[in-house]
């Protein structure tokens, strides 16, 4: 076989290849464009009527129902396709009694006893927006854990004046029981959390950052309480 065989060779099996590669990319796109094609239609025929909305701009939706474990209940999260709130529209209220999760799309929590089937909302409106939520356990036995209390991060103020509330406004960090009653905010206009854990005393134990500081504290998960707080030392240079 000649040299100008090999590279004719050689030239085919890479038109090959570069032919299977665009047939690839083809069908990642096809896939991709259905599948948006369908969520968006499975988006649309999930809204629901949760809440009040004059301007017709929500699109409500429940999300995942998550269990608390060792309880009775479950928490739901209204999701809105907003990722924002508008700060001169809060006059918008919820249907119901009082309760909320991203950028989140959260606006609240619906809590249900799954023995009872009563249900309440964390907040009484959807004039916040939730951009994290997280349940706190203890561990009961080997495979068994517990609930004491579940911690949320809201936006609640336009702390930059931007006329909206979204994740580069400052934050309120809130407590309640597993149940969602006894809502309670421990510290707020803070920045970022870094850590929260229950410790073995069972306090919980937080590490946040405000205005380039780093503070640290420890809260009683029974009474929602402050039992210490401190801002950590600076490194001294020599």
């Amino acid at each position: 076989m000649n040299i100008d065989k090999i590279f004719k060779k050689i030239w085919q099996i890479n038109g090959l290849f570069i032919l299977l590669g665009l047939i690839l990319i083809f069908a990642i796109i096809i896939f991709e464009f259905t599948n948006n094609l369908f969520r968006d239609e499975f988006r649309q025929e999930q809204t629901l009527d949760l809440a009040n909305d004059d301007k017709n701009t929500e699109k409500w939706s429940l999300g995942y129902p998550e269990e608390i474990p060792g309880s009775k209940f479950y928490l739901i999260p209204l999701e809105s396709e907003n990722k924002h709130v508008e700060e001169k529209s809060r006059g918008m209220q919820l249907y119901g009694s009082g309760s909320s999760y991203s950028s989140n799309r959260s606006k609240n929590i619906l809590f249900i006893n799954s023995v009872t089937n009563k249900s309440n909302w964390l907040f009484e409106s959807v004039q916040q927006l939730i951009l994290s939520k997280s349940i706190l356990t203890t561990q009961k036995s080997e495979d068994i854990l517990i609930a004491k209390a579940i911690y949320y991060e809201v936006i609640n103020s336009d702390t930059n004046n931007d006329n909206i509330y979204d994740y580069t406004d400052k934050r309120t960090f809130a407590l309640t029981h597993p149940d969602g009653s006894g809502y309670s905010e421990i510290i707020s206009g803070y920045n970022r959390i870094v850590q929260s854990v229950i410790n073995d005393e069972g306090n919980l134990f937080v590490i946040y950052i405000n205005n380039e500081k780093v503070h640290s504290m420890l809260v009683d998960l029974n009474n929602f309480k402050i039992i210490n707080k401190a801002q950590l030392p600076r490194v001294k240079d020599s």
